[in-house]
This record gives structure tokens, sequence and C-alpha cells, in this order.
């Protein structure tokens, strides 16, 4: 299903806005992988640290627990995102 919305939804992403931009998307992104830890952990969100690995990948610590953090899909970058296509579309999936 993600390759058939991809398809139709990346390419109109790119010609609706501008990207995002590396220090927004690590931002945004980071904040994704915090509320995931969060729930992951069990621990208060307020307790969590992130730190970027890279543009794909996010190590997450907080209650004595922690865990690395991937953004999916592949298409999910700065370069092609728009603040609304990362809110949207960029998914954190714990490794």
């Amino acid at each position: 299903m993600i390759l058939k919305l991809s398809s139709f939804i990346f390419p109109m992403l790119l010609i609706t806005g501008c990207s995002v931009g590396q220090k927004r998307f690590g931002e945004m992104i980071s904040e994704k992988v915090r509320a995931r830890a969060a729930y992951d952990f069990d621990c208060p969100i307020a307790d969590i640290k992130v730190n970027m690995i890279d543009n794909k990948n996010f190590g997450a610590s907080g209650c004595k627990q922690r865990g690395t953090f991937t953004v999916h899909p592949a298409e999910c970058t700065p370069i092609i995102m728009t603040e609304d296509g990362v809110d949207k579309y960029c998914q954190i999936v714990r490794n």
C-alpha cells in the first residue's frame, strides 16, 4: 500500500511546496521520535532525550531505557518532504 501511495503522493509533495530543510526536518522527526519513545518506554515525554544519528536513524533514551528508531518510508527526507509531508507521512519505527 505504501508503494502505491508513494508513487502518487511524493511527486505531489514536490510540486505543492518547498522542502522542509535539514534543520527543521531534524526538529520535526526528533519530536516524533520523542513521542514514540515515550510510548515504547512508558516514560514521560519530558524525560526522553533524542540524538540524531543521521537523517534516517535516531537514538532515544529515558527512564533507564534506550532504543534506536528509524524514519520510514525511504522517501521521507529533508530534500523531498514539505513540513506537511513530514507531519502526515513520515513514520517512526523502533529497531
